[in-house]
This record gives structure tokens, C-alpha cells and sequence, in this order.
């Protein structure tokens, strides 16, 4: 069985996403299960750093140094309501607005991006 930290994309996030509760961000997940396997593949596809816990900083799972970063990510609380609408009405990435979607409910949820995510 192998253990890992999982940091959140959003920072500071407090909550639960797949059964695994995150504070500040971070969270912990083990692969004991399908369930918890099933979590630790949605966290990578999302964006989450994932560590196996006590391992180095080389062993994590996630951006490392020499390696180009991914683009950044369209981050829902820096920007106005109107520019999170305008950003989801231009993408038609199934994953991309789940995603932001999530970080405003997370965030900020303001009801007029929460209710783009209801009416799809």
C-alpha cells in the first residue's frame, strides 16, 4: 500500500474532494482501494500534486525542477464574475469547466458562476 500528499490546486483549499479531506490545500489519500486509486487518478488529471508519503522532494508526482511547468491554470478568484462566465463560455473542455467550476464552489461561489454549472 502506498501513501501520498496530495496538495490541492487551489490554494488554501478546505473541504473534500473524492472522500479525501483537504486543509489548506493538503490532503491524504492511500491506494488501499479502488475507490481511494480512483481519487489519486482524478487528482492527477486535475492538477493536484501528489507525494508519496516519506519520500524525497525528487519522488514527488507532480511539476519538478527542469521540467517545464504546465500553462497556469484559469484560477476563478482572480478574476471577475463576468470573466469566469466569459472564460467558460469559450471552452468546451468538459474537464476544464468541472474543474473551475469547482475552485468557485471552493471559493468564492458566487451564484451567478454556480448556477452556469447548474443549468449544463
Amino acid at each position: 500500500m502506498n501513501a501520498f500528499t496530495v496538495t490541492a490546486p487551489v490554494a488554501g483549499f478546505n473541504g473534500e474532494s473524492c472522500s479525501v479531506v483537504f486543509k489548506d490545500g493538503v490532503g491524504h489519500v492511500t491506494d488501499a482501494t479502488k475507490e481511494s486509486r480512483a481519487a489519486i487518478e482524478y487528482f492527477r488529471r486535475r492538477g493536484y500534486t501528489l507525494t508519496p508519503e516519506g519520500a524525497d522532494e525528487a519522488e514527488q508526482d507532480g511539476p519538478q525542477e527542469g521540467t517545464t511547468p504546465p500553462a497556469e491554470q484559469f484560477d476563478p478568484s482572480e478574476h471577475s464574475a463576468e470573466q469566469v462566465l466569459a472564460y467558460l463560455d469559450s471552452t468546451n473542455d468538459e474537464d476544464e469547466i468541472a474543474r473551475v467550476l469547482e475552485a468557485e464552489q471552493h471559493g468564492k461561489a458566487r451564484k451567478t458562476i454556480l448556477q452556469k454549472g447548474a443549468d449544463q
